[in-house]
C-alpha cells in the first residue's frame, strides 16, 4: 500500500509541467486538451490516461494533432468545434512517433520518482513536441509526413486534399488509384488456434469486398475528377476481386 495520490500527482504534473509549455505557445487550456489556432490551421495536443489506470498505477500518452480548417470544412460539411481536439485532426500522431520510440507511455506509481518523471517530462515535450509543432505551423510543410516511413494518421481523404491543395494532385491521384485497388483485392484474413498440446490451428477466411468502401472510394473519385485505373490483372486476383469486377464491367 502507499500513501501516495497518484490522480493528485498526475493532475500536478499536467498543471506545474505540461500547461506552462502550452500556454507559453499560446495554446488554451480545456481538461487535458490544449489548442491553438495559427491563420487557418489549428493544433491539438492531448493527454490521454489508459483506461487501465487504477488508484496505485498511472500511464499516460501525449497525442499530437494538426488541422486545417478549410480540409476539415470540406471533409465533414461543417465549421469546426468551438474547441478542437485531438481527434478532429487530419494529422494525428504520438509524442512518441518523433522520438522513434513508437508508442511512448509515461508510468506514475510507488516506483517512480516524482520529480524525474517532471524533468523528463519537461525535456521531452520541449525537445521534440515544441519544434513539431513551430516546424508545422506552415501547412505546406505537411507534405513531409507522406515521406516518413512510417507516416502520422491520416483520413484518407485528408491526405488527397492536403497533396492536392499544395501542388501534389499527381500523388493525390496515385494514392487514391492505390487505396480503389487495394479495395478491390482483399486479402484474406488468418486466424489462429493455438491448442492445449502446443499445435498452431490456421483457417483462413475467403476475402470479401467491402462494396460500401468501394462505393465511397468511386464517388469521391467522381466528385474530385480522378480517373480510376484497374491495375492488376484480373488472373492474378483472388476470387473476390475477380468476381467484384466482372460485376463492374461484365467480363
Amino acid at each position: 500500500m502507499t500513501d501516495r495520490d497518484f490522480k493528485i500527482e498526475f493532475e500536478t504534473l499536467v498543471k506545474e509541467v505540461v500547461a506552462p509549455i502550452f500556454q507559453r505557445l499560446g495554446f488554451k487550456k480545456n481538461g487535458n486538451n490544449f489548442y491553438r489556432e495559427i491563420n487557418e490551421i489549428g493544433q491539438a495536443f492531448n493527454v490521454q490516461q489508459s483506461q487501465w489506470n487504477s488508484k496505485d498505477d498511472k500511464t499516460f500518452v501525449f497525442n499530437l494533432g494538426l488541422i486545417d480548417k478549410e480540409t476539415y470544412s470540406e471533409i465533414y460539411n461543417k465549421e469546426l468545434p468551438k474547441f478542437p481536439k485531438e481527434y478532429d485532426c487530419e494529422i494525428r500522431l504520438r509524442l512518441g512517433h518523433l522520438m522513434n520510440k513508437g508508442d511512448k507511455w509515461y508510468d506514475l506509481n510507488k516506483r517512480t520518482d516524482l520529480l524525474k518523471l517532471k524533468e523528463q517530462i519537461n525535456h521531452d515535450l520541449e525537445t521534440f513536441a515544441v519544434p513539431f509543432y513551430e516546424k508545422y505551423s506552415d501547412p505546406k510543410k505537411w507534405l513531409e509526413f507522406f515521406e516518413w516511413k512510417y507516416e502520422p494518421l491520416t483520413s484518407p481523404i485528408g491526405k488527397f486534399l492536403i497533396l492536392e491543395r499544395y501542388g501534389q494532385r499527381d500523388k493525390a491521384e496515385i494514392f487514391w488509384n492505390k487505396l480503389y485497388n487495394e479495395a478491390l483485392t482483399p486479402k484474406p484474413s488468418v486466424s489462429e488456434i493455438h491448442t492445449k498440446n502446443g499445435e498452431i490451428i490456421r483457417t483462413e477466411s475467403e476475402p470479401t469486398v467491402n462494396k460500401e468502401w468501394v462505393g465511397r472510394l468511386e464517388d469521391f473519385a467522381k466528385r474530385k475528377n480522378v480517373e480510376l485505373k484497374i491495375t492488376p490483372h484480373n488472373s492474378t486476383l483472388p476470387k473476390a476481386g475477380r468476381t467484384w469486377l466482372q460485376k463492374l464491367f461484365g467480363n
